[in-house]
């Protein structure tokens, strides 16, 4: 293994660390020691990699965003109905706050805290940019192929759609008895999809 893989997977570890550690205390009370701890290195490893702690914050946002962009993907293929698209993105994102908990309650930490940390704001900024991109870019492809209406402006039904996305996600982690969430993320992908197409399906079937 070379270096540059072995610094990686190191990087990983301390990373995977540290959203544990968060997990249990949040990013505020998340020490340098015990991040060590938990990533089993020495403090000065983890100083070595990362610097200091906004360097590790950079390293956590980009792991929350790695775990969501590469857990959306295994759902959908290239040259997929945009339709069938739409609703496995939407329904495996919500999805996500049972298979990915621990990847939810840390954004759902940062994005709590990010109104008074600047640093942490202009990072979930970009993450939320790149997020509604994906989306509107979904919508924009469906519109160039017929499928969707032309009216709706594609950032705009972005910005909604995430927003509902995550907080059917938010809601159910913070009480997980209080709604079915499959019946949710069913609900989610039925309203965007009669949105963009005017159509109103009640739960149309989806494979998978």
């Amino acid at each position: 293994m070379g270096r540059s893989s072995v610094t990686a997977e190191r990087r990983r570890q301390i990373i995977d660390a540290t959203v544990r550690v968060m997990g249990q205390k949040g990013w505020q009370e998340a020490s340098i020691d015990e991040i060590s701890k938990a990533a089993g290195v020495s403090r000065g490893l983890v100083s070595y990699h990362f610097g200091d702690k906004a360097a590790l914050l950079a390293g956590v946002l980009e792991r929350c965003r790695e775990v969501f962009v590469d857990t959306v993907a295994v759902s959908i293929g290239p040259g997929l109905d945009p339709v069938y698209r739409l609703r496995m993105v939407t329904r495996t994102a919500i999805l996500m706050a049972r298979k990915e908990a621990l990847t939810y309650d840390v954004f759902l930490h940062f994005t709590a805290s990010a109104r008074s940390e600047p640093q942490l704001a202009d990072r979930l900024r970009d993450l939320y940019r790149d997020f509604r991109r994906g989306t509107a870019n979904a919508i924009r492809d469906g519109q160039r192929s017929g499928a969707f209406r032309l009216d709706v402006e594609p950032e705009a039904a972005a910005a909604h759609h995430i927003g509902t996305i995550i907080g059917i996600a938010f809601q159910w982690l913070l009480d997980p008895e209080g709604f079915d969430l499959d019946l949710a993320a069913r609900h989610a992908e039925d309203a965007l999809i009669s949105h963009l197409t005017r159509r109103f399906p009640m739960f149309a079937e989806v494979d998978g």
